[in-house]
Parts: structure tokens; sequence; C-alpha cells
């Protein structure tokens, strides 16, 4: 036997109402939620999106090129470096000079030097070798000078390497040790009271006397004075 319909109340009916009334509230609102955040794509044909701006790319700096060094040397450069080669081989051959009075071996000066289109480094520390070089001949040179101003031992023969770098002859030496001893017993500060003569070679006062007296102390500036007198005059200063 069929059951017989079911009444609604009214009251029941208007709560349905409500309920159905609300769910259909809720369903636009997310619709709408919907369509503002997919965007206007759902429903329609979609707008052109607006390009992005273009971005600022990062500004970058030109690397600083160094400076090209030119292939070929200045020619102040190589002035600069052939004026110490020149003061060089002018010093070697003074302390050759010096080594041959003293019966040393002597050394020979390298007359090497870049090509002219070296680069400039080369010519720099070429430079810079020869300037050094001429530096330390010149010291022993001025060691070798020392030492014949200074002769150890006694007897004229001493003072012969002081008497060749000074500018004698070697054919003279026998006559230079003779007039040396005979004159002054080989020491170089010797005075002669009555007459004034003075050093090795006793040489007179007015040969010297304009000079002054610290200036013939030096027994190079003798030895020089003279041999200046023999070239002149011959043995003649000495009575000879």
């Amino acid at each position: 036997m069929r059951r017989p319909p079911r009444l609604v109340s009214e009251q029941e009916a208007a709560l349905r109402a409500r309920v159905a009334t609300a769910v259909l509230i809720i369903l636009a609102a997310l619709i709408l939620i919907t369509v503002a955040v997919v965007g206007p794509g759902v429903g329609g044909a979609a707008e052109p999106s607006a390009s992005p701006s273009p971005s600022a790319s990062p500004s970058v700096e030109p690397t600083p090129t160094a400076t090209p060094v030119s292939a070929v040397a200045s020619a102040n450069l190589v002035r600069w470096a052939l004026k110490w080669q020149r003061i060089d081989r002018r010093v070697w051959r003074h302390m050759n000079r010096a080594r041959r009075c003293l019966n040393l071996k002597t050394r020979p000066f390298d007359n090497w030097r870049p090509a002219r289109k070296s680069l400039p480094s080369i010519w720099r520390e070429q430079g810079e070798q020869w300037k050094h070089e001429s530096k330390r001949v010149r010291a022993k040179t001025a060691r070798l000078v020392k030492r014949m101003k200074h002769p150890g031992g006694s007897g004229a023969a001493r003072w012969w390497p002081a008497a060749r770098y000074c500018g004698w002859p070697a054919h003279l030496k026998g006559w230079f040790c003779y007039v040396v001893w005979r004159e002054s017993n080989a020491r170089p500060q010797v005075v002669n009271s009555s007459s004034g003569c003075y050093g090795l070679m006793q040489l007179h006062p007015c040969h010297w006397g304009s000079k002054g007296r610290a200036w013939i102390r030096d027994p190079f500036n003798q030895l020089k004075l003279g041999w200046k007198l023999y070239r002149g005059s011959g043995a003649a200063p000495w009575a000879l």
C-alpha cells in the first residue's frame, strides 16, 4: 500500500528557499572571484596583454685597454743607453791601463749592443747594465790607483807602475829609477831645506809653486810634472 505524500509546511518551504538563495549567492561570488583572478580569457576573447616594459640592461663599463707599447725604442732611450755605453767603455780603458801598469792581465770590453729596432725593454735593461757596470769598474780603478800611490816595499822601482800610469814610457825605467833614488831615496815627501825642492824627483818650487804645497804632495802630480819637464828639457832639470 503506497504511502501518502508528505505535506511540506510553510516554514520548511521558506527555509529551503532561503538556503537555495544563499547557495546561489555563494556560487555567483565564486564565479566572480574566478573571473577576476583568471582574467578575461574565460568566456570571451582574451585581450592582448600589455607588453612588459623592457628592463634596463645592466651597464657594462668598457674594459680599459692597455696602452700599446711601441715595438721600437724611442730615440731618447737609445741615446741614453749609448751614453752609458761610452762611459762604460772609457772607464774600462782606464782600468786596463792601470792593470797594465801593475803588470796585471787586462780584461776586454764587450762592445755588444742591441739592434736599433729592439724592444724598449731591451734597450732600457742594457742601459742600466752599462750604468751599473761603469760604477763598478770605476771603483776597481780607484783601488788600483790607490795601490800605485801607496806601494809597499822599498827602492825606486816600486814607483815605476805609478810613473807608467802618469805617462812615463817603458824605455826610461832605468833612468827614472836612478833619478828617483838619487834625489829622494824614493821618498815622496822629502823636502830640501835649502832649495825647497820637493818629492820623489826633487822638483823646484819654480815649477810647482803656483799650484801650492798641497798639490805637490800627491805622488801622481810629482810624476806628471816630472814627465812634463823631461819632455821639455830632457835631463837638464836634474843636472844630468
